[in-house]
């Protein structure tokens, strides 16, 4: 008796599943459409987390960027940047762009060499030493990406990045165009070593930098933050303030 009562209640949940219109509804709904709610919810998703990265990353008016042989900490690439809005209020005063400071280690090969040879038994890591040398390029082909983009024109740079990137026959802007008289710490025509400059001997934050590094003033790119010409004269202006100051 018992038993017949259970069958019947569980018949009677059947059909009431069943013949509800919502329920027939969404189940036919999630049969026709399931990896598309799937998909469009992935993208949401990530759109949503983008959303909520980009409002809360501070927005940067003008960038200085860095490339050598030394792989900042976020603590350290904060310090800097802190050091650039401080000289940027110098400058401009209360109303001051934001200059943000991006990074891409390049290692030269003998630099690269040294990281992956134990100090004390003199053991090469070659296999290391192989997979670091193709990210270290990859960086490279990068970074000359970016240079493209005219989102930046003030660079500190390592005499090998200068080099390879051929800076002086692209893109460098020749010391004679920016100053009456050539600034001490020239390293040749176009670019003045960060290591000689008061900025540098002024704050700690900035020795992490190797002493050699170049500043390096680049043209207005026909597309990217360097071709408007208000943000280009900050640019310039901030270039002078490092190479002066």
């Amino acid at each position: 008796m018992a038993q017949d009562m259970h069958q019947r209640d569980k018949q009677n949940g059947e059909e009431i599943a069943i013949q509800s219109p919502f329920l027939k509804w969404l189940d036919n709904f999630w049969y026709h459409y399931k990896w598309t709610v799937i998909v469009v919810g992935f993208f949401v998703l990530v759109f949503a987390v983008c959303l909520t990265q980009c409002v809360n990353t501070p927005h940067k008016d003008a960038y200085v960027t860095f490339s050598g042989g030394y792989a900042l900490s976020e603590e350290e690439q904060l310090a800097v940047e802190r050091v650039f809005d401080v000289l940027s209020k110098k400058t401009f005063g209360e109303d001051a762009p934001v200059i943000g400071f991006a990074t891409y280690t390049f290692y030269t090969e003998e630099e690269l060499r040294t990281l992956y040879t134990d100090p004390e038994t003199g053991d090469f890591d070659n296999y290391g030493f192989q997979t670091a040398k193709q990210h270290n390029s990859n960086r490279l082909d990068d970074l000359g990406q970016y240079m493209m983009t005219g989102e930046c024109s003030v660079w500190l740079v390592s005499p090998a990045v200068y080099e390879h990137q051929r800076m002086k026959e692209k893109i460098a802007v020749p010391l004679t165009e920016s100053f009456e008289t050539v600034p001490d710490g020239a390293y040749d025509e176009y670019a003045i070593r960060l290591g000689d400059t008061a900025l540098y001997q002024t704050y700690e934050a900035l020795q992490i930098l190797p002493a050699d590094t170049l500043v390096v003033l680049t043209r207005g790119y026909i597309m990217g933050a360097s071709s408007n010409p208000e943000t280009y004269a900050q640019f310039k202006a901030i270039y002078h303030a490092i190479v002066n100051s």
